[in-house]
């Protein structure tokens, strides 16, 4: 986090972002320790905003403070992330078996577009921007059924699969181009008129061997 070109004005926010795409694009792993007077003198500013960001970041569920020991990268324990990865693909199923009753053709617009953006992400070598359109994508199927619970569900794991690179995940060394080509595909599937085939679709992405 050097070089950051960091300005004066809103700090709390531009420290967040910076620790939140060292997150996003793996530099900071699971269980990595946040450390707010090293990120404080990297930036040539005060502890109070980056204890602000850091704040922010345990709400948000992406960081975790343990009293006297300090800041880390949300980590759960296998088992943990086992149920995480089966409850994504659940909800990823329920709301696209309902999207593909309900959506509208910007709903379909938008999430091409996000798809274009990733191929952008892949061919600039962004991996935090790719990781965050990826979350992105999936978010906005969800937030496409229309149903708040499942919307709220999300929000719960979302942190989860972000931290634990369940979404994304910039340590994959394969084919990234292949992920986005997967993405293009499960837009096919919200537009095959049948939920079952949606679902089916949506869940195997959730659950299987590549994050994405």
């Amino acid at each position: 986090m050097t070089d950051t070109g960091i300005n004066r004005g809103l700090l709390s926010d531009q420290v967040y972002d910076l620790i939140l795409t060292s997150i996003l694009d793996g530099s900071r792993a699971p269980g990595s320790r946040v450390v707010e007077s090293e990120i404080a003198r990297q930036l040539s500013i005060s502890q109070a905003p980056v204890r602000e960001a850091v704040k922010r970041l345990v709400h948000a569920g992406l960081v975790v403070s343990v009293p006297r020991h300090g800041s880390y990268v949300t980590e759960i324990s296998p088992e943990e992330f086992a149920i995480a990865r089966q409850m994504r693909a659940a909800l990823e199923a329920a709301g696209a078996r309902l999207v593909v009753t309900t959506a509208d053709a910007a709903v379909l617009t938008r999430l091409r577009a996000i798809v274009s953006r990733m191929q952008e992400a892949v061919a600039a070598g962004d991996w935090a921007a790719f990781r965050t359109l990826d979350v992105e994508f999936h978010r906005g199927v969800i937030a496409a059924a229309g149903v708040s619970v499942l919307a709220r569900l999300w929000d719960t794991l979302e942190p989860m699969l972000i931290s634990q690179r369940a979404i994304g995940d910039p340590s994959y060394l394969g084919d990234r181009a292949r992920v986005v080509h997967w993405h293009a595909d499960l837009i096919d599937a919200l537009m095959s008129g049948d939920p079952e085939v949606a679902a089916s679709a949506f869940a195997a992405h959730a659950s299987g061997n590549l994050d994405a």
